[in-house]
């Protein structure tokens, strides 16, 4: 059972995004806001974070790279999250080493196989391209 992290300022994303993955057999729990997010990483033990790249005074990326300095990639695979289309967070995820991205507007089913996909995947050390 996949243990997921999720990092956003918006509180109803965060907890739809809880409800979607504990309904798809995950473990998910809810950090709101970017500050002590290297905590919440530390304290759940998580697998998968996904962190919203549109907060304010910490932006997602700055906030991918404290984490990969913090934790590495090896074990703990990075998700962005964000109101931009594909094709931007897809480009940020590649510039910053996420593992994948997926919009917010994405489908509860979608946005839980995205997560679920990362689940599956062998940690590395490099990060992969974005998935899409």
């Amino acid at each position: 059972m996949a243990r997921v992290l999720i990092i956003d300022d918006d509180p109803s994303f965060g907890q739809r995004a809880v409800r979607c993955l504990e309904k798809a057999g995950m473990r998910a729990r809810f950090h709101e806001g970017p500050f002590g997010s290297l905590h919440a990483v530390r304290e759940t033990g998580c697998e998968i974070v996904l962190v919203d790249v549109d907060m304010p005074r910490l932006d997602g990326g700055l906030l991918v790279k404290m984490i990969r300095d913090a934790y590495g990639l090896g074990q703990t695979r990075i998700m962005l999250v964000g109101d931009r289309s594909d094709v931007e967070l897809a480009d940020l995820a590649v510039s910053v080493g996420a593992h994948g991205y997926a919009s917010k507007s994405v489908t509860d089913a979608e946005l839980a196989g995205r997560v679920a996909g990362l689940a599956l995947r062998r940690p590395s050390r490099r990060p992969t391209p974005a998935m899409g």
